[in-house]
């Protein structure tokens, strides 16, 4: 009865959502099933197909949520006007975001999903690198500003990635790793400025 409701009521797909990020939260994007996202749900196991090719169409749609909140992330940021500090925010922003949800942080990178086979997954991942060549536009020249962002997006990704790894241990405690972050930013921007890029 619970699950007819919850798709007679229009709520499935999301309710299937919710149920991929909890059980990637616990047991890994690798172990994902969706026969017990429906379960989770509270609908058949063949219910999920009514909005999901195959599962990894629900990892997929996952995915993009997660990159949605992230650029809402960054939308919400009031970005400081010198490139060194305006980087240190990004990061620090980004590495915030990974280490609140490692599960969703799971999901949108090490999930396995081949991103150019879900065109509205990619459009997504799109918005976000385009919201970071925004930030950096008045700092950095037109020919250069997609590289650049995808930098600070690398260093960013990397340091949060070390961090949710638990591979910063030997560096800093956890209480420090936004220092780690706005660190590199930092650097990585005061180098561009004196390239002369």
């Amino acid at each position: 009865m619970a699950g007819r409701n919850t798709y007679h009521h229009g709520d499935l797909r999301n309710a299937l959502l919710r149920a991929t990020r909890e059980l990637v939260r616990e047991r890994g994007a690798r172990a994902f099933s969706v026969s017990e996202a429906a379960r989770r749900a509270g609908v058949s196991i063949s219910a999920p197909y009514r909005h999901f090719a195959d599962r990894d169409a629900m990892l997929a749609a996952t995915a993009q949520l997660a990159f949605t909140e992230l650029e809402s992330r960054f939308a919400a940021l009031v970005l400081e006007e010198p490139l060194p500090e305006r980087a240190a925010q990004i990061a620090v922003a980004y590495v915030a975001f990974a280490r609140q949800d490692p599960a969703r942080f799971e999901v949108m990178f090490a999930s396995g999903i081949d991103k150019a086979s879900h065109p509205e997954l990619l459009e997504q991942t799109r918005r976000v690198q385009e919201r970071l060549e925004a930030a950096l536009q008045p700092h950095v020249p037109r020919e250069e500003v997609v590289g650049r962002a995808a930098e600070l997006w690398a260093i960013s990704h990397g340091v949060a990635s070390l961090a949710l790894g638990g591979n910063l241990h030997h560096v800093v405690d956890s209480s420090r790793i936004d220092m780690v972050a706005a660190s590199a930013a930092y650097a990585w921007a005061r180098g561009t400025s004196t390239s002369g890029i």
